[in-house]
């Protein structure tokens, strides 16, 4: 069977977008170390043109530039790898803003659908008739708060004017009574700070024993006295 059709080849998975870039990437790397380990070699060679001279100073030298060329073909090469791993990342980016795109734009859909669907409960016509009732009714309820805030037995001919002048009046003599009362306050202030008087005179020690001596000079009897005494 196999001898006349020919045996089907087994189907081979295409490799994705992240698998080629992560290959590219790690080809990228396996470069830069072949670069690193060049530039090694071509520190050696330097320090070694240093001290060489004559035909072993140009053997070393075309040693270096051999170095040199592999070097600049590995560094073409990265750049290449580089290339195109940036440009499959990119295209990777594409397709997930593509696909995010799409699942945004279904969001919308059911979002409008919805919408719609809600929309249709609601009645333009009836919101603007509540409003109006609402706002007749708030009307309404002004007027009443109107009607029983009025005040009964109000005498009649009494104007504002008159009232804003008898209250001027008022304010004039409380401005009056408020000075009266500060002055009388200040006085008794000023009375009830001022030294008192002392009661009785205090004699000096010198004053007081004059005092005694005249009056028991003045209760010793003189001999006249005395002898009419007896």
């Amino acid at each position: 069977m196999h001898r006349l059709f020919g045996k089907a080849k087994p189907k081979v998975e295409a490799p994705t977008l992240e698998d080629t870039s992560s290959g590219l990437g790690k080809r990228s790397s396996e470069i830069d170390q072949k670069i690193a380990g060049l530039d090694n070699e071509l520190r050696k060679y330097k320090e070694q043109l240093k001290k060489a001279t004559g035909p072993t100073a140009t053997a070393i030298k075309k040693r270096a530039m051999d170095v040199l060329k592999r070097k600049k073909m590995y560094e073409q090469q990265r750049d290449q790898l580089q290339g195109q791993q940036f440009n499959i990342d990119q295209t990777s980016f594409a397709i997930e803003t593509v696909r995010s795109t799409q699942t945004t734009v279904a969001a919308m859909k059911v979002a409008t659908k919805t919408l719609k669907k809600e929309n249709k409960k609601i009645s333009l016509a009836e919101i603007e008739d509540m409003q109006d009732e609402m706002e007749d009714l708030l009307e309404d309820v002004g007027e009443i708060s109107d009607i029983l805030g009025r005040s009964y037995g109000s005498p009649d001919g009494i104007e504002e004017e008159d009232l804003d002048a008898e209250l001027a009046c008022l304010e004039d003599e409380w401005a009056a009574e408020d000075v009266d009362f500060s002055t009388s306050t200040a006085v008794e202030e000023s009375a009830t700070s001022l030294p008192s008087m002392p009661s009785q005179p205090t004699a000096t020690p010198s004053v007081f024993n004059k005092v005694e001596a005249t009056a028991a000079t003045e209760a010793k009897p003189t001999p006249m006295q005395y002898n009419s005494l007896v």
